[in-house]
């Protein structure tokens, strides 16, 4: 985990990240249908938490953001799409990392304002 510096300890945003990385982690290997649902509904807490902060603390008028915001829409879509056509798996995570590069983008500008 990247830490924001020697002494400090890791950021909010640097668990939360972490937390849904490893919960997803634990859908997957999880066998047990009961443990994987409990897993998913965390999973989406804590999703549904991120877009407060997200929608309350950063400014939608950001070029980067709406940017961002269109990529992961894209993704988004095509990912829907891909749940029909496995074949088609290859294209969302090509949309996905075009995604995320939007959205690092964002995430500098406003680390650096």
């Amino acid at each position: 985990m990247a830490q924001r510096g020697n002494d400090m300890a890791p950021s909010l945003g640097e668990e939360l990240s972490e937390a849904l990385t490893n919960i997803t982690a634990l859908i997957i290997a999880t066998e047990s249908k009961k443990e994987r649902t409990r897993l998913t509904k965390q999973q989406a807490q804590i999703a549904g938490e991120l877009q407060v902060f997200i929608d309350k603390v950063v400014d939608d008028r950001l070029p980067e953001y709406v940017a961002a915001t269109k990529a992961l829409r894209k993704a988004n879509e095509k990912a829907m799409a891909a749940k029909e056509d496995l074949d088609r798996v290859a294209q969302v995570i090509k949309q996905f990392a075009l995604a995320i590069d939007t959205v690092v983008e964002l995430a500098e500008t406003v680390a650096a304002a």
